[in-house]
C-alpha cells in the first residue's frame, strides 16, 4: 500500500517524467457515466523549478500500476485546468487533470445519419474510433438499435449519446474505451443506515415508486390468462391498497407472454421501493459502523447492500458518485443509490434525441420530424407512425408494420391484423366484412361471391356451385361442375330435385314425379327414340307397314 501522505504521481511531458512527490491533497473523484479527474497541489519550493513549470496544461499525470490505487492503478490523466495561489509567503499550484478518455471529446465526427435501423453497437463504435488513437469494445449483449440523427458532435459526446441509445454504462482504461451492461462489481460492501447516525445522509422520494404495474406487449398484448394471472397486472410484495403507486410499461417488441411477465418483474423490483440515496463519508461511518469497510468500494458502479433500519428495506444500491484519497484510503466518501439520477445530458438527450423516439419509446422507434406544411402535412421518418387506444393498443400503424415491409395496417383489440396495404405493390388485404353501397372494378376474385347474405340471392362459388339463384322460398337453379360426375343444371335442389347433364355419351334430363311438356306441336327427332326402353322409332314403322297392307287389302 502507498505511504500515507506520500505521493507516487508520476508528471510526464513530452521528453521528461518527474515523480511528483510533495504533491499534496491528490483527491480522485468518478461519478457513474460522468467525470473522472484527479486534483492536488504543488509547492513551488527551491530547487524544483522544472517540475513546477511543468505542471502545465495538456501534460500527463499517471499513476503507478498498484492494486491499492483501486480505481486509477496504471491511469493516465491529463492536465486541463491549473491555479497558482498566493498566501503570503507561500506559493502553490491547483491542478485538476481529466482522465485520458475525455480526450476523445477533441476529435470531431463530421458525417450524419438521419436514420438507420437496428444497428449493432459494435459498428457504431468502430465509426467512432476510426481515425483516433482509442480503441472501443463493449462487455455484455446488446440488442440492435435504431439510430436517429448522429453525428456531427465530438466524439466523446457522440458515445454519451451511444450510451443513452443502447442503455449501456462508460468504463476507462486509459485508451481503451468500453461500452459495458454494467459497470463495476459487487465486493461485499455493506452499508448499514440509523436515524441520526453520524457519516452518513438519506434523502428519499417516491415520484418514480410502483407497487403495481401493468403490462403491454406488441399489439396490446397482455399476461391474462398466462401462469394462472387473471389481470394485466402484476403487484409487488410492498403493495398497499391503500397506498398504491400504480403504472404502466410497454414492450413493443414481445410477442410472449412468458417473456412479458419476465421483464414486468424485472421492472417492478427496480422501482417497487422509495428512490433513495445516501452520502457517505468513510471516516465517520468506520468510527460507527464496524463493519464497514472503505476497501470494498472500489469505484463508480460497484454495489453495496445497504440496510435501511427505518425504512425497514435492505437492498442493492450502486456507487454513483466516488471521492477518495489513494494515499489517504480511509479518507473519501460515496454517493450510493438504487436508481440512477438523471444528469443534464440526460435532460439533454431526452429534450433533444428522446423525444424523435416519442411516437413510441422503444426500439420499434419512430422519427417526428415535426416539419409542416400549411399546417396539415407532417413528414415522418423510420418505422413510421401508430395510433394505440387508451390500454396502449396499438390499432393502426403507418410505415413499417412488419420487418422489411411497409405501408398501413389496421389492427383489432385482440392485436389482429385486419386491414393492411403493401406500399411496394398497392396491394391490399382485410379481414372480416367489407360493407359499401357499391364496389367499382375489373375482376373480383374470392371462394364465395353473394349478392345477399339469405333469402333471395345470386351466389358464384368456387368450392361447391359455380352459380346458383335462390329465390325467396328458398328454391334453386344452380349449375354445378359435377353431378354424377358430368356438368349439368339442378333445378329445386336437394336429393330428388331434377337435372339436366351433359354426360360423356349426350345429353340427360332426369327427374322426380310428373314430366309433362305442353306444346301446339311436339317433334323428336332421332334414332332410335326410346321410351320407357321401347324403341318407339321401330314401332312407328311398323304400324305404318302393316296400315298399309290393310289398305292394299281393302281396296284390291
Amino acid at each position: 500500500m502507498p505511504n500515507k501522505f506520500r505521493s507516487s504521481l508520476e508528471l510526464h511531458t513530452s521528453s521528461l517524467r518527474h515523480i511528483l512527490a510533495d504533491a499534496a491533497e491528490i483527491r480522485v473523484r468518478e461519478a457513474l457515466n460522468g467525470e473522472f479527474y484527479v486534483s492536488f497541489v504543488y509547492p513551488r519550493v527551491e530547487n524544483d523549478s522544472v517540475r513546477y513549470a511543468a505542471l502545465a496544461e495538456d501534460n500527463e499525470i499517471r499513476f503507478p500500476v498498484d492494486a491499492a490505487l483501486r480505481n486509477v492503478s496504471g491511469q493516465r490523466f491529463v492536465i486541463n485546468r491549473v491555479e497558482e495561489v498566493r498566501e503570503g509567503k507561500r506559493i502553490y499550484k491547483r491542478v485538476e487533470a481529466s482522465h485520458i478518455a475525455f480526450g476523445l471529446g477533441r476529435y470531431y465526427y463530421d458525417d450524419y445519419t438521419d436514420f438507420a435501423a437496428a444497428v449493432p453497437l459494435a459498428d457504431m463504435l468502430a465509426l467512432l474510433g476510426s481515425g483516433t488513437p482509442y480503441d472501443f469494445a463493449t462487455s455484455g449483449t446488446f440488442a440492435d438499435t435504431d439510430i436517429f440523427e448522429y453525428g456531427e458532435d465530438t466524439r466523446f459526446n457522440l458515445t454519451q449519446k451511444l450510451r443513452q441509445t443502447y442503455n449501456a454504462e462508460l468504463a476507462f482504461n486509459n485508451l481503451a474505451i468500453t461500452l459495458t451492461t454494467q459497470k463495476g462489481g459487487n465486493r461485499g460492501a455493506r452499508v448499514i443506515y440509523r436515524h441520526n447516525m453520524r457519516g452518513i445522509t438519506r434523502t428519499s422520494h417516491s415520484m418514480e415508486r410502483i407497487t403495481r404495474l401493468y403490462g403491454y406487449g406488441k399489439n396490446g398484448l397482455t399476461i391474462e390468462g398466462y401462469g394462472g394471472y387473471a389481470t394485466k397486472y402484476i403487484d409487488s410484495t410492498y403493495y398497499d391498497v391503500n397506498n398504491p403507486y400504480e403504472a404502466s410499461v410497454t414492450f413493443a417488441d414481445i410477442e410472449d407472454k412468458a417473456k412479458l411477465l419476465t421483464e414486468m418483474q424485472r421492472h417492478l423490483a427496480k422501482y417497487e421501493l422509495p428512490s433513495v440515496s445516501y452520502d457517505v463519508d468513510f471516516v465517520d461511518m468506520a468510527k460507527v459502523d464496524d463493519a464497514f469497510s472503505p476497501y470494498s468500494i472500489r469505484e463508480a458502479g460497484d454495489i453495496v447492500t445497504v440496510t435501511d433500519s427505518e425504512l425497514g428495506y435492505a437492498f442493492e444500491a450502486r456507487v454513483m458518485e466516488y471521492e477518495w484519497y489513494p494515499y489517504e484510503p480511509r479518507r473519501g466518501r460515496a454517493t450510493l443509490a438504487n436508481f440512477r439520477p438523471l444528469k443534464s445530458s440526460d435532460y439533454v438527450y431526452q429534450a433533444v434525441t428522446g423525444v424523435k423516439k416519442a411516437i413510441k419509446y422503444t426500439s420499434t422507434n419512430a422519427v417526428l420530424k415535426g416539419i409542416k406544411y400549411d399546417d396539415s402535412i407532417t413528414l415522418v421518418d423510420g418505422l413510421g407512425m401508430r395510433v394505440s387506444d387508451a390500454s396502449n393498443r396499438e390499432l393502426v400503424r403507418l410505415g413499417q408494420y412488419e420487418p422489411g415491409k411497409y405501408g398501413l395496417a389496421l389492427f383489432n383489440t385482440s392485436g389482429a391484423k385486419t386491414l393492411w396495404q403493401d406500399a411496394a405493390t398497392g396491394s391490399a388485404w382485410f379481414s372480416g366484412n367489407i360493407t359499401a353501397s357499391s364496389i367499382n372494378g375489373g375482376t373480383i376474385t374470392g371462394a364465395l361471391i353473394r349478392t345477399a347474405e339469405s333469402g333471395q340471392r345470386i351466389e358464384l362459388s368456387s368450392v361447391d356451385n359455380l352459380l346458383m339463384a335462390v329465390n325467396a322460398s328458398g328454391r334453386t337453379l344452380t349449375i354445378k361442375p359435377d353431378i354424377d360426375g358430368s356438368p349439368g343444371i339442378q333445378f329445386a335442389g336437394g336429393p330428388t330435385g331434377s337435372y339436366i347433364i351433359q354426360g360423356t355419351t349426350g345429353m340427360s334430363i332426369i327427374g322426380s314425379g310428373q314430366c309433362q311438356i305442353n306444346f301446339g306441336s311436339v317433334s323428336i327427332n332421332g334414332s332410335p327414340v326410346l321410351i320407357n326402353g321401347v324403341n318407339v322409332s321401330s314401332a312407328a314403322t311398323n304400324h305404318e307397314s302393316r296400315i298399309f297392307a290393310l289398305e292394299l287389302a281393302v281396296f284390291s
